[in-house]
């Protein structure tokens, strides 16, 4: 089979015919058909992250759509046949306070994860992968939609995953902030699915913002930060009629705070405010107003099987609105020139990598 290599950070990915693996124990193998890509794969094959990288060589993909191709010893649930979502985020399934955890093909999740990493070092570009059988998220109901549109499920999966952690519940009041971005416009869209009764969505540009809006059935407010603290959080309450239930906070890489102190400060007494950005410099918590206030800072790393699975039933009632975000595809062949569109991609974008055909690895 076919399958696109890296031997080493910062070398040239490579594709090579090596051979189709068969599943282990409790393991199963899925014939990839569509593979989106994060925005920076380009910089993880360069070796320019800060990650504990899998044994090399390895193929490098985390999330994915395919069909179950076959079925190792000791799996009970999943067939040949089967539509699948791969799903990156393992955890060991052991009875201990802290299992270990990887995010598979990109990256260990602690001094504990190495092992974790060499036992399943691929990903999923590759013709046909593997992975242990609790990575896997049937994709049933799901049928009718193509590969590349389901492979936006991982678009949707981790902000998801957030707000499920933050407890939103219908009818209540949300932020989203970093609602521009990769994640954050996802979220803006998974709030809505899920019953909020209005969603402020928060960005420094007035477009995209805009363009939440015409998606959000009457339910989306932008509101474009000015940088000013005290005039944003004037701005976001009086968006959210007065102060919001949640807040969910996707800000990415940001040198300052004042953009997430501005939303904690927008809550109502009793808020929620989950946070699940990338950013650069130290949150400073106001110690008095949070006991006053009575607000809950939640820290949420990625998200639950039982949060995918939920995902998937909502996009399977059609309340998730994959459509809203613009596909570009590739075939496998041209995975070099995907990888740079996805280095582009903002907002409601997601860049695919075709594996559905004998052409496409070709």
């Amino acid at each position: 089979m076919k399958a696109w290599m890296l031997d080493e950070p910062g070398t040239p990915l490579a594709l090579r015919d090596v051979a189709q693996p068969l599943p282990r124990r409790n393991a199963v193998t899925v014939r990839m058909e569509a593979v989106p890509l994060l925005s920076y794969t380009r910089a993880h094959v360069e070796g320019k992250l800060p990650y504990a990288y899998p044994p090399e060589p390895f193929s490098p993909g985390t999330n994915g759509v395919g069909r179950v191709e076959a079925v190792g010893e000791g799996v009970m649930s999943f067939h040949v046949g089967q539509r699948v979502a791969v799903n990156p985020y393992w955890m060991a399934n052991e009875t201990v306070r802290e299992p270990a955890q990887v995010l598979i093909a990109l990256t260990g999740l602690g001094a504990d994860s190495a092992p974790m990493l060499a036992e399943f070092p691929h990903g999923t570009l590759r013709e046909v992968a593997e992975f242990p059988a609790s990575t896997l998220i049937p994709l049933n109901g799901l049928d009718d939609l193509p590969a590349e549109r389901l492979a936006i499920l991982g678009k949707f999966a981790v902000p998801f995953g957030g707000l499920r952690r933050g407890r939103l519940a219908a009818g209540e009041t949300v932020i989203v902030n970093g609602a521009t971005g990769y994640f954050g416009s996802a979220a803006v869209l998974a709030a809505v699915a899920m019953g909020a009764s209005r969603v402020v969505a928060l960005g420094r540009r007035a477009e995209p913002l805009q363009t939440l809006a015409e998606l959000g059935q009457g339910r989306v407010v932008p509101v474009v930060l000015s940088g000013d603290a005290a005039n944003d959080m004037a701005a976001i309450r009086a968006a959210a009629g007065g102060g919001a239930d949640l807040a969910f906070d996707m800000v990415g890489n940001a040198t300052d705070a004042n953009a997430t102190l501005a939303t904690l400060r927008s809550l109502r007494r009793g808020g929620r405010l989950v946070l699940m950005g990338s950013m650069l410099v130290d949150l400073p918590i106001p110690y008095s107003e949070m006991l006053l206030n009575n607000w809950e800072l939640i820290g949420n790393f990625m998200y639950t099987p039982a949060d995918y699975l939920a995902l998937v039933a909502l996009a399977a009632s059609r309340q998730l609105p994959l459509a809203s975000v613009e596909l570009k595809t590739f075939p496998f062949a041209a995975l070099e020139a995907a990888i740079d569109e996805a280095g582009r991609m903002s907002g409601l974008q997601c860049t695919v990598v075709r594996g559905d055909s004998p052409q496409a690895w070709k």
